[in-house]
């Protein structure tokens, strides 16, 4: 994330923070360090690897299977 975009992202937290509390006055520094903190702890998240599962067969490659079977016994 370059510095615009991640700032940007704090701005906009920092606000939804500030609109939760109530809009208090005198905590604009509060608010930008605990945003701060959320977009950096999830910014520092590294998604898994999605699991790799078999390709399944589909209905066509099934009834084909099952024919060879039937022609072959």
């Amino acid at each position: 994330m370059d510095t615009a975009t991640h700032e940007a992202a704090i701005r906009q937290r920092a606000y939804a923070i500030w609109e939760t509390e109530g809009r208090p006055h005198g905590r604009e520094w509060d608010h930008w360090a605990k945003a701060s903190q959320e977009i950096l702890s999830h910014a520092s998240v590294v998604p898994e690897a999605a699991p790799t599962t078999k390709p399944r067969k589909t209905t066509k490659g099934r009834i084909r299977a099952a024919l060879k079977s039937a022609i072959s016994s």
